[in-house]
């Protein structure tokens, strides 16, 4: 399937406005907002605790090599 330039364009235009509805629809849910914003709010948090795991796990790998080096 070989997709152009214009066919990519229209169907990324379609998503946003498809993601627009999806956000004024949600918009006249009660709660809906709240909702949004604690997953957002989780999101970030996780993505915090991610790159802190990700530096400890780095700075045991080079403990553990300079160990074995010397």
């Amino acid at each position: 399937m070989n997709l152009n330039d214009q066919t990519m364009k229209a169907a990324l235009n379609r998503i946003n406005q498809l993601q627009n509805e999806v956000i004024e629809k949600s918009k006249a849910i009660d709660g809906a907002e709240d909702f949004v914003k604690q997953k957002i709010k989780l999101y970030e948090e996780d993505e915090k605790i991610r790159a802190m795991s990700k530096k400890i796990h780095m700075q045991e790998k080079q403990i553990t090599d300079n160990f074995f080096k010397s």
